[in-house]
């Protein structure tokens, strides 16, 4: 014969299914907590990355014309490079000192940054960026504008490279015929590039003169 349960059987039967429920309960809490977390995070990951890939995409620069600049003493080496550029449509501030270009030539990759090279210290002094083996140059091309800073759509600044200085083989810059791809980099991780390719002949008329590349 079966024996009955008695009040305290039943007691310990429900203390234990309580037991179980709160500890369901805190598991799912616990778990409910470990996913808003995640979706948080991954939401600050998405929203950052995707600020990023803006930015990248519409800060950018245009380049407007590419000349070179033939030796006065030796027709056929360009020794100096002038790239205008612009900022795209739709683009913020671009800050050109942060800037870094890299130059793939006949003689290997060069690699250059900007320097400001003004001595003076006055707030009203403007930076001074010249061209050398290490280092690009920057010049305002219209009024009012900031060298190493184009904030307008009408914004022109030379971007300048030292192509004989940083020629460490032969010191001549590109010869005729001669090509060098140019990557211009911008703190966004955007890019500009562009190919300089010198004209097969020149002539004695282009010495010390500006041609298209």
């Amino acid at each position: 014969m079966l024996a009955q349960n008695t009040a305290d059987d039943r007691g310990q039967v429900g203390i234990g299914t309580l037991i179980v429920f709160i500890a369901m309960v805190l598991v799912a809490a616990i778990a409910a907590g470990v996913l808003i977390n995640t979706a948080g995070f991954l939401q600050t990951q998405a929203e950052a990355t995707g600020e990023q890939s803006t930015e990248q995409v519409s800060n950018n620069l245009e380049i407007v014309s590419t000349t070179g600049v033939v030796n006065q003493s030796d027709v056929g080496p360009i020794n100096e490079t002038r790239m205008v550029v612009q900022m795209s449509p739709g683009a913020d501030d671009i800050d050109l000192s942060e800037m870094t270009i890299q130059v793939i030539g006949p003689d290997g990759a060069t690699d250059l940054i900007a320097e400001d090279n003004d001595s003076t210290t006055n707030d009203n002094s403007v930076a001074n960026y010249t061209a050398d083996a290490d280092h690009f140059g920057l010049t305002e091309i219209t009024d009012d504008t900031v060298p190493d800073v184009l904030q307008e759509r009408s914004d022109r600044v030379a971007v300048e490279i030292d192509l004989a200085a940083i020629d460490a083989a032969s010191g001549n810059g590109l010869d005729e015929g001669e090509s060098a791809d140019v990557t211009l980099t911008l703190q966004s991780g955007s890019q500009s590039v562009t190919v300089l390719s010198v004209p097969d002949s020149l002539n004695g008329e282009d010495a010390g003169n500006d041609v298209r590349l």
